[in-house]
C-alpha cells in the first residue's frame, strides 16, 4: 500500500496543471488521481483543514470539493466552510462542488456563495477532463484580461494619455475635486476608462493611503449583492456560519467606486441612498449601525437622467451622486489621442510580452484614426496587443490590426471565415452601442446569454 501511495505522488508534475480533489471517501481520491494524473498535476485531502494546507502551500487554482467532510460527513457545514475559506484566500480561484442528487440543495447553496460550478456523482471521468480543461481555458481569459487591465491603468496626468482638449478638460477637473471629499459621477461609453479616472481621483486626494474599493454593480447577482454591498452576521441566512464584513465597510478611510451604478436594484439604491446620508450601514441579519467614513464616485454607462425620468433610477439618489460629473468622451472624439495611445500601447505591451518594439506603417496610422471605436480604449489595447503577437514584418500595418485603410483595401483578400468575424464583431458592436452598453439589454437584443456576450466582448475587444 505505501508504494502505491509513493507512486500516486510520484506522478505530481508541477508542469501540468494543478487540480486538488477535497472528498473524504479514499477510494474516490485515488479513482479521480488515477484518471487525471497524465494530464493534472493532482493533489487530495481528506478533510477542510489539509485542503487549506496544501492550497496555501500549492497555491491551487481548481479544487473539486466534495461538501460532506468529518467531523459532518452527512451534513454541508465543514464544506461550506471550506469554501468560504478557500475563497477569502483566493477569490478568483474555481471550486467545483462534486454532488450527488441527494445534496443538489447543498450545491446549489455553495454555488451561491461562490463556487464555480455543480459536477455530478458518480464522476464520469473522461467528461470531468472536458469540465477541467474549459475551466483552466477560462482562469486563462481571466488572468490575460487582468493583465490587460493592469496594464491598460499602469501605462495610461496619473498614466492616463491625453494631449486633446476634451481630456484635458478631465484633467483639470480631477485636480480641482480631488482635494475635496465631493461625490463623483463619471459617464461614458464601455471602455473609456472610467475606473483610471475613478483612481486618479483617489490617488491625488487626501485619502491616496487607504483603500480604493471598486465593485462592479451589473457583474454580481441580485440575490447576492446586498451581502456583498454590506455585509451579513453569522446566521443571518442558511450557511452564514461566519460573520463578514461587505465592500462598503471595507472602504472605510478610502474611496468606494460603485461601477455601473445603473444597474442597481430599486431596493438596493434606497440601502445606498440611507448611506450616502448618514455614512452608517446595518449588516445583514444585523441591528449595529455601523459608522463608515468614505469617499464614493459612482460610474455608469447609461443615462442616468433618462433612467430617472423613466423611474428605473431613484432622483434622490442620482443628485447625491452626481454633485460632480464627469463625462469621459469616446475614444472617436478625442482626435490625435488614438495615435498616442496605440504608440505608447505597443511600447509597454512590447516589453510585457518581451518583444522587440514596432512602428506603425502609414496605412495602419490612417486606419486607426479613420476606425470609429465602438469599444473605446478597451478595444484599442487588445488589436495593438494581438498585431504585436501576429506581425512578422519590422512595422505593424492594418491587417495586423484588422483595420480597414480608409479606401477601403487593408491589404489582403478576406476568406469567409474573417467575413463572418467583422460581420460579428460589427453587430456586436453597434447592438452594444444602441443600448448604451447595457449588457443585460444587448444580450437579449441579440438572443444569446450574458456569458456568451461576455465571451463574444473578450474575442472582439469589446
Amino acid at each position: 500500500m505505501r508504494k502505491k501511495k509513493k507512486a500516486e505522488s510520484e506522478k505530481t508534475n508541477t508542469d501540468l496543471p494543478k487540480i486538488l480533489i477535497v472528498d473524504d471517501d479514499e477510494q474516490i481520491r485515488k479513482q479521480i488521481h488515477w484518471a487525471l494524473s497524465e494530464e493534472f498535476s493532482v493533489f487530495s485531502a481528506g478533510d477542510r483543514t489539509k485542503a487549506l494546507e496544501i492550497f496555501k502551500e500549492e497555491k491551487i487554482p481548481v479544487i473539486l470539493l466534495d461538501l460532506g467532510l468529518p467531523p459532518h460527513p452527512r451534513e454541508a457545514i465543514e464544506g461550506l466552510e471550506a469554501l468560504e475559506e478557500l475563497i477569502g484566500l483566493d477569490p478568483l480561484i474555481k471550486v467545483i462542488i462534486v454532488s450527488g442528487n441527494s445534496e443538489r440543495q447543498n450545491a446549489l447553496a455553495a454555488v451561491e456563495k461562490g463556487a464555480h460550478d455543480i459536477f455530478p456523482k458518480p464522476v464520469d471521468m473522461e467528461e470531468l477532463k472536458v469540465v477541467l480543461h474549459r475551466v483552466y481555458r477560462r482562469i486563462d481569459l481571466e488572468k490575460e484580461s487582468l493583465e490587460e487591465r493592469n496594464l491598460g491603468q499602469r501605462v495610461s496626468f496619473e498614466k492616463i494619455i491625453g494631449t486633446s482638449p476634451p481630456m484635458q478638460e478631465i484633467f483639470a477637473t480631477i485636480q480641482k475635486i480631488s482635494k475635496t471629499d465631493v461625490p463623483v459621477l463619471i459617464t461614458g461609453e464601455s471602455g473609456t476608462g472610467k475606473e483610471l479616472i475613478a483612481n486618479a481621483i483617489h490617488n491625488l486626494s487626501r485619502r491616496k493611503t487607504g483603500p480604493f474599493i471598486a465593485i462592479n454593480c451589473g457583474a454580481i447577482p441580485d440575490t447576492l449583492i446586498e451581502s456583498e454591498l454590506f455585509g451579513y452576521e453569522k446566521g443571518s441566512f442558511t450557511g452564514a456560519t461566519t460573520q463578514r464584513k461587505g465592500k462598503l465597510e471595507y472602504a472605510n478611510n478610502g474611496t468606494l467606486f460603485l461601477d455601473e451604478i445603473g444597474d442597481l436594484a430599486p431596493e438596493l439604491q434606497v440601502k445606498i441612498l440611507r448611506f450616502l446620508q448618514e455614512n452608517v450601514l446595518e449588516r445583514v441579519g444585523g441591528r449595529q449601525l455601523i459608522p463608515v467614513n468614505s469617499r464614493v464616485i459612482a460610474a455608469t454607462n447609461q443615462n442616468l437622467e433618462t433612467e430617472v425620468k423613466d423611474n428605473h433610477f431613484r432622483e434622490d439618489l442620482y443628485f447625491r451622486l452626481a454633485v460632480v460629473k464627469i463625462a469621459l468622451p469616446p475614444l472617436r472624439e478625442r482626435g490625435n489621442d488614438v495615435i498616442q495611445l496605440a504608440e505608447h500601447l505597443v511600447q509597454a505591451f512590447s516589453k510585457e510580452l518581451k518583444k522587440p518594439s514596432k512602428n506603425f506603417s502609414k496605412k495602419a496610422l490612417e486606419a486607426l484614426r479613420a476606425y470609429n471605436w465602438p469599444g473605446n480604449v478597451r478595444e484599442l489595447q487588445n488589436r495593438v496587443k494581438r498585431a504585436l503577437v501576429l506581425s512578422d514584418g519590422p512595422s505593424i500595418g492594418p491587417a495586423e490590426l484588422e483595420l480597414e485603410v480608409p479606401n477601403g483595401e487593408n491589404g489582403s483578400s478576406a476568406t469567409l471565415k474573417e467575413a463572418k468575424e467583422d460581420l460579428e464583431r460589427k453587430i456586436l458592436a453597434n447592438t452594444l452601442q444602441e443600448n448604451n452598453g447595457n449588457i443585460s439589454k444587448t444580450a437579449k437584443a441579440l438572443g444569446i446569454s450574458r456569458p456568451t456576450l461576455y465571451d463574444l466582448m473578450s474575442r472582439y475587444g469589446l
